[in-house]
């Protein structure tokens, strides 16, 4: 008998402060989490405004913040609430990843959420050819040009 397990072989020790962050980022993606899925992405966008895009560094920091803080952030059956709290960690420090909601382009059908930064899967086996997006939240453009100079005004 054999089975897999998500959490990860060696433990990484954050210090305090980061560990309090993804902490609170964790209980607010369970509460979030509750939300019906176009609640949720309103919630989402709203929470990634004024947010700059995370790097794929800062992405992978925030995946291993989350799942050091939270055994049940390593199930298999968490990837939305693991997903929204990546995102929720890399907001508090002022970024925001690429917060995706899809299935598997083959059958079965399959749910399932993750996160992206600079066109690369977080965390995930696969590549995007592997899964069809079904809702998307972004890191929202930064203004330029005549919007920058309105929004000033």
């Amino acid at each position: 008998m054999s089975f897999t397990t998500a959490l990860p072989s060696e433990r990484v020790r954050f210090p305090l402060r980061p560990r309090l962050r993804a902490r609170t980022a964790v209980t607010a993606a369970r509460l979030l989490t509750r939300l019906a899925p176009h609640r949720l992405e309103r919630a989402l966008t709203r929470i990634a405004r004024g947010a700059v895009p995370a790097t794929e560094a800062q992405a992978t920091n925030a995946r291993e913040l989350v799942l050091s803080t939270s055994l049940m952030m390593n199930g298999h059956r968490s990837c939305l609430p693991r997903s929204v709290a990546i995102a929720l960690t890399c907001r508090i420090r002022g970024t925001w990843p690429t917060w995706c909601v899809g299935t598997l382009m083959s059958p079965p059908f399959s749910p399932h959420a993750w996160v992206e930064a600079e066109d690369r899967l977080i965390g995930e086996k696969g590549d995007h050819a592997s899964w069809a997006r079904l809702i998307t939240v972004a890191a929202p453009e930064p203004l330029t040009g005549s919007r920058a100079a309105s929004s000033t005004q």
